[in-house]
């Protein structure tokens, strides 16, 4: 029962709360909760008595944390054999070239390393000849059961291969064979001994959708092919494919199989024709991506004539739909594994199965036991029953859309006959088999089984109760595991010594498994024990936490029991505390991007037991919280914490603090030390999840009671709330740190094979960095979804960062939006990276919540359009680059740092278009002059093949020119400025970058540190830097430049652009450049909250109330203008307003004929007697002309009352 409810208003009265508030700005508040809070409640030390049932002795207590009960057969391999690798360079260079090798099973997929073989230590060769380089692969090293090969990549050590390509060598192909630099070919016999003689390459091309009017070809001169003898085609435009049945000798040769010829170059006329290229891709009208489709290949295809048997001037290869490769014969691309999911479940009962056609006859067996064995050419053994499947059924449309991206194939159907059966053999190992009329294995795989019980379990979406409920004296437990075969409860005493184990029971309808205790079970822990079957490994039994976990004990072993809405659980004055309402758009979001440990780790004035903890923001008079409070009096509005939920690379107990040794700033001892201990000691920034929506327990005072975290989290919202600062979560739902097996996986040892995004053999995509999570299956999505509202609500999170978020449905984003907000009564705001990439990129999968796609959606998104152009380059520079791409405000083009950019006033001018993309918060519509005197809107200015105006509401897009990512501002100018620039000038170079995101409409972000010249000694992602390189001084004393090379794993490469810049003591600021940042930044956020025609609510306004003066080819391209117009304007403060950034080193007088006649003054905060910018109060104003005066460097604002 909740016993508070926020949107039913407190029962706290209000002038309570105003004493506890002026009491807190009084003292030293201190919000830690009284002695004894940290204990378990009275009375439940031991877990509570069975309620009957039976569960295995001594399952809750095994030792290891999966235990096989059964494990799958071994697989069929092939006998190994010794294999020469012959690699031949034409530069005759083979320095270190190496083998990077893996073992293989049949199906080509990886099954263990190759003995000894690491990517910095590849295999060395074994010898030179005439040939090239040659590598012996030992037959006695594959011991790993069922290997059936190896794949390979040539490469030196540490370094990309040669080509950029994984390729497989089976031991059935032979015992030798050749390579050739640049070439993706496997040679079967030296490739250079012959010239080839070949004029035509017939080509034949298999589709299993047959649908060959969609795919045409490119071709060009240069290629290799005989354009003489291709009159009349179009060639080489990308926009207008040679249509296949435009080709010589075009022809049908089966349902799903053309043929045509490619005229080629013969070698005979020249030994370096050695190769013809040529690329098949989407006709316009392909509904798959158009002429960008390339079937399946990210390079040309190239046949390599040496590969090929010749005959009469011809030769053949086959391409099959989808398939990366060049066939040499004819192939079988039929496969046999037992281990694979090459197959996909459309809904309850349709498969997809691609690159396989209709030919005898399809069976889907399964084993209770795991123990099908299925092998080519031979019946399937093991099995307990199979299920007839039907060739052929309609699939829905929408199941359709869901699965566009699957490749062509057989569709097979479960007879309605069979659902029953399905049930049971869901929970089991399935194989889905492809027979010939004697039974004997033709082709078999698994399938992808998210469609199945998404369709089959949908009503599990509507369970609002999963994981623990304490409600009306009982204590219920929910899990969803349809697949599971038993799924047994472990309820453990408050130390974990002893425990019971309860059988849970099983609702069909769902899939979830429940039990309920009766009553209240609070302060107590629990697992579950689930028994499934697992691909590859067989059936066993996990004891695993609760992915709906709302504590956990000490690294994340065993589920706290609790209930949110208890007292308990709740630090003194929880409920009278809410968000302040300084937030009544998106647009007036003003964001504080802050690391839980960075804040206090290194503040004296927090005590020594919370420094770092939750804890350390309720010591209300320590430097750190000070400095929060003035920047919410200037009119910060956010305090956006880094990931705070549950992270798995952070001991929580017992971590270790290396010592620093003391050293020069250019030294490497320091990052040496940090190295040394990193995955051991106290910092992450925490973007690897282990449970969604549990807080972190490294920053709580005891992380071994479960208590604690949730109460102190609470203490340390609160905190912020009293200061007048609302909080922000980032989130990280796109992925986790663990799957499969591993003791740190949680949702796949679950369900296996549900929770996470699958690549077409089965296999988890990893373009996030780590296992993408797949939120478009409906229980993934239903978990974040029902995350984000317990933190919403419980903990009373006002604003959600997500991580990654264009890896997530926009369906699935604005569902989560509805249901959180109507969960709490109030907008909570959502925004996140927004970046298109990866499998899912271009709305492959889904309408993804990325920068294009969230149009009208009000959920926010990230640009990089100003930042990068304000900063200068990318976060991915390297070497010289990281000097020489100088950005708007660091001296591109007028203060060259004398380094090699020769950039030009062109350069400038382009920068300072972008930036005014920005300023105009990016809106699709809105109209400007470019540089180039054309008028257009912002979406038709191209932005890297984008438009540069992205959003049709401002609140959609996050603008920032610093975040936790990449170098820090202060860091990125050390690079790019002239080394002779002053302390002073190097302030104030980082106050130009904060004002031009403070004039930008949308939502502004900020680092934390941005307004104190924050430095990382130049490192580029501190993620796992320790708190030496990630410190905050709230004393302001140190910026932390210059205290050593930064880890060498993220900047080794650069540390000879690096270490003349840390030495040089000339840009390290002293305390009077870090104070006088600081109150400059406050000052712009007081001017931003000024007036709301810095935060405008809608593109319309935008469009009405904001021009630019100084554009076009004549402007001085130094400054940039903006001009508001506050005329009956609500909340505008002013009737007009004129911003000017001059980022020059020279004073700038500008002349704006429309601007003249006006009451222009320069706004209050410039002239109050605090002001820190005293150069700003320079700026003048003559009435008459229209004249204007900008001091160098300076960002000035004028206004009419």
């Amino acid at each position: 029962m909740r016993l508070f409810d926020s949107r039913r208003g407190s029962w706290w009265p209000a002038a309570l709360v105003f004493v506890l508030t002026l009491l807190v700005s009084a003292c030293d508040f201190n919000l830690t909760p009284p002695p004894g809070w940290g204990q378990t409640p009275p009375g439940h030390e031991a877990p509570p008595p069975s309620d009957g049932g039976s569960a295995p002795a001594g399952i809750c207590d095994a030792s290891m944390p999966s235990t096989v009960l059964d494990p799958v057969p071994p697989p069929a391999g092939t006998t190994p054999i010794d294999v020469r690798v012959r690699y031949h360079r034409p530069d005759g260079n083979y320095a270190d070239w190496g083998l990077h090798l893996w073992q293989v099973n049949e199906a080509g997929q990886y099954i263990a390393d190759y003995p000894g073989v690491t990517w910095p230590q590849p295999l060395v060769r074994s010898g030179i000849d005439g040939y090239g380089a040659y590598f012996d692969i030992r037959a006695d090293a594959f011991t790993q059961a069922g290997a059936a090969g190896f794949g390979f990549i040539v490469h030196p050590p540490g370094q990309g291969g040669d080509p950029g390509v994984d390729r497989v060598w089976k031991f059935g192909d032979g015992n030798e064979f050749w390579l050739v630099s640049g070439d993706s070919t496997v040679y079967r016999s030296n490739p250079l001994t012959t010239v080839p003689d070949i004029d035509t390459v017939r080509v034949h091309y298999k589709r299993f959708d047959a649908d060959f009017a969609q795919w045409g070809l490119h071709l060009w001169p240069t290629s290799g092919i005989d354009t003489s003898r291709l009159q009349g085609l179009t060639l080489d435009q990308w926009g207008n494919p040679v249509p296949l049945s435009a080709m010589p000798g075009y022809s049908v040769e089966g349902p799903n199989e053309i043929a045509f010829d490619l005229p080629v170059l013969n070698p005979a006329g020249d030994a370096n024709r050695r190769s013809v290229e040529f690329i098949i891709h989407g006709m316009p009208t392909n509904p798959n991506g158009g002429v960008n489709n390339k079937d399946g290949w990210n390079d040309n295809i190239r046949v390599s004539y040496g590969a090929m048997d010749i005959a009469g001037r011809s030769g053949d290869i086959w391409l099959v739909g989808g398939d990366a490769r060049v066939f040499y014969s004819t192939p079988d691309t039929r496969r046999v594994s037992s281990t694979d999911a090459r197959a996909v479940w459309l809904t309850r009962d349709r498969i997809r199965w691609p690159q396989v056609d209709g030919s005898g006859t399809f069976k889907l067996y399964h084993s209770a036991a795991g123990q099908l064995d299925v092998r080519r050419g031979q019946p399937v053994a093991g099995a307990d029953g199979a299920i007839a499947l039907v060739v052929g059924g309609d699939v829905p449309a929408e199941a359709l859309e869901r699965f566009k991206y699957v490749d062509a194939g057989i569709t097979l159907s479960v007879p309605a006959s069979s659902a029953a059966a399905l049930d049971a053999a869901l929970k089991q190992q399935m194989v889905l088999v492809q027979e010939d009329a004697n039974g004997r294995v033709l082709g078999a795989t698994t399938a992808q089984i998210a469609g199945l019980l998404d369709d089959r379990f949908a009503a599990a979406q509507g369970v609002d109760d999963l994981g623990v409920d304490i409600d009306r004296g009982r204590t219920g437990f929910k899990l969803w595991a349809p697949t599971a075969q038993q799924v047994t409860l472990c309820v453990y005493g408050a130390r974990g010594l002893k425990s019971i184990a309860q059988p849970m029971r099983y609702d069909a309808a769902t899939g979830v498994w429940s039990h309920a205790f009766r009553g209240r079970l609070d302060g107590l822990y629990y697992r579950y024990a689930v028994e499934t079957f697992v691909r590859g490994t067989g059936r066993v039994r996990n004891l695993v936490t609760d992915p709906y976990s709302i504590s956990l004990n000490a690294d994340s072993q065993y589920s706290y029991i609790g209930d949110l809405d208890s007292p308990w659980l709740m630090p003194p004055a929880w409920k009278a505390v809410n968000p302040p309402k300084s937030v009544k758009a998106q647009e007036d979001m003003s964001v504080y991007e802050l690391h839980v440990r960075d804040f206090s780790a290194n503040d004296p004035t927090v005590s020594a037991r919370n420094r770092g903890k939750y804890l350390a923001f309720t010591e209300w008079n320590s430097d750190g919280m000070k400095h929060l409070r003035g920047l919410a009096k200037a009119g910060l509005t956010d305090v956006h914490l880094l990931p705070v939920f549950d992270i798995n690379n952070v001991p929580e107990i017992d971590c270790v603090q290396p010592v620093i040794p003391q050293a020069g700033p250019d030294w490497a001892d320091q990052q040496a030390a940090v190295a040394a201990v990193r995955d051991q000691d106290c910092f992450n920034w925490g973007y690897d999840p282990w449970h969604y929506t549990t807080p972190e327990g490294s920053y709580a005072s005891n992380a071994n009671d479960g208590a604690a975290r949730i109460r102190e989290f609470r203490a340390m919202v609160m905190a912020m709330h009293l200061a007048g600062l609302r909080v922000g979560m980032d989130v990280v739902y796109n992925h986790t740190t663990a799957s499969g097996q591993s003791d740190r996986s949680v949702l796949d040892r679950v369900v296996p094979g549900y929770y996470h995004r699958l690549n077409g053999v089965g296999d988890i995509e990893r373009s996030t960095c780590c296992d993408n999570t797949a939120t478009e299956h409906l229980m993934m999505g239903k978990l974040m979804i029902d995350s984000v509202k317990t933190w919403a609500r419980d903990y009373k999170i006002s604003s959600f960062r997500f991580d990654l978020m264009g890896h997530q449905p926009r369906a699935v984003m604005e569902q989560l939006q509805a249901e959180v907000n109507a969960e709490v009564g109030r907008t909570v705001e959502l925004f996140g990276e927004g970046w298109n990439f990866g499998e899912v990129a271009n709305g492959a999968r889904f309408v993804q919540a990325s920068q294009l796609s969230l149009n009208g959606s009000g959920i926010g998104t990230f640009s990089d359009r100003a930042r990068d152009h304000i900063r200068g380059g990318s976060g991915f520079d390297s070497g010289i680059a990281l000097r020489q791409n100088q950005g708007y405000i660091n001296g591109l083009h007028y203060d060259d740092n004398g380094t090699g950019g020769n950039k030009s006033r062109n350069d400038l001018m382009w920068s300072a278009d972008i930036i005014k993309v920005g300023l105009a918060g990016s809106i699709r519509d809105f109209t400007m002059t470019t540089h180039w005197d054309a008028t257009l809107r912002l979406d038709q200015i191209d932005y890297g093949g984008q438009p540069a105006g992205y959003v049709v509401d401002p609140q959609e897009v996050v603008n920032y020119v610093e975040n936790h990512d990449n170098w820090t501002l202060f860091d990125n100018n050390a690079m790019k400025l002239p080394d002779g620039t002053s302390a002073e000038d190097r302030a104030r170079v980082q106050i130009l970058g904060a004002a031009l995101n403070s004039f930008s409409q949308g939502v502004a972000y900020w680092h934390a540190g941005v307004d104190t010249l924050r430095s990382k000694s130049l490192d580029r992602n501190g993620y796992n830097s320790g708190d030496w390189f990630n410190r905050i001084d709230w004393s302001y004393r140190d910026n932390y430049f210059g205290t050593g090379l930064p880890p060498e794993n993220e900047n080794g490469a650069n540390w000879s652009i690096m270490a003349p810049l840390l030495r040089n003591a000339q840009i390290k600021p002293g305390e009077a450049e870090i104070r006088w940042t600081r109150d400059a930044f406050r000052d712009l956020l007081k001017i931003r909250a000024s007036s709301r025609l810095f935060r405008m609510r809608s593109a319309d306004e935008i469009k009405q109330r904001l021009r630019f003066h100084n554009t076009g080819s004549g402007q001085v391209a130094t400054v940039l203008v903006g001009h508001l117009d506050g005329q009956g304007y609500a909340g505008a403060g002013f009737r007009e307003v004129l911003y000017f950034v001059n980022v020059d080193t020279v004073a700038q007088t500008l002349t704006i004929p429309a601007e003249a006649g006006k009451a222009y003054r320069l706004h209050p905060v410039h002239t109050a007697h605090h002001a820190a910018d005293r150069r700003a109060a320079l700026a003048g104003y003559d009435s008459a002309s229209g004249r204007f005066t900008l001091p160098p460097r300076t960002a000035v604002v004028f206004v009419v009352p």
